[in-house]
């Protein structure tokens, strides 16, 4: 994979950061929206005037409006378990995305310094053998100059 392919493959930072930010507000509202219906139903159910003053059918109805308040709670906590489980599944997709973008990172740094470890590497190979090349003609040279003498 080449480089240039692996910068359009992952996404930058910014964008991941988008996204997590988008993942929280959205499930932010989706709670709130949730939780506003459930104490709307429970509001309905317990501000609905009694049908009767008998205290037979007061009761009977208590424990109807019981009943139904137990059973809204029941799917409020159902549907709340399983917005948070959806929610857990794309964190961690997300999570995952991370951790590819920062993996990519971390190799374009390594692969980086190795590079430069390589041409210093060379360089100082270069610069060796001008030296001792200098150092092979100042040989000659004096040894020249010392014959010719």
């Amino acid at each position: 994979m080449s480089r240039q392919e692996t910068i359009e493959s992952t996404s930058s930072y910014v964008e991941l950061a988008s996204q997590a930010y988008g993942l929280f507000v959205d499930a932010a509202a989706s709670a709130n929206q949730r939780a506003l219906g459930y104490w709307k139903s429970l509001y309905e159910i317990t501000s609905r005037p009694y049908a009767s003053t008998a205290v037979e059918n007061a009761v009977r109805e208590n424990f109807d409006r019981a009943n139904q308040v137990v059973s809204l709670t029941i799917n409020e906590l159902q549907a709340n378990g399983a917005k948070s489980a959806e929610l857990a599944e794309k964190l961690s997709a997300h999570a995952a995305k991370v951790q590819d973008s920062a993996s990519t990172a971390f190799r374009g740094v390594v692969s980086t310094g190795i590079s430069n470890m390589n041409f210093v590497k060379d360089s100082t190979a270069q610069q060796f053998e001008d030296l001792t090349k200098r150092m092979d003609e100042m040989q000659t040279r004096t040894a020249a100059a010392v014959s010719n003498n």
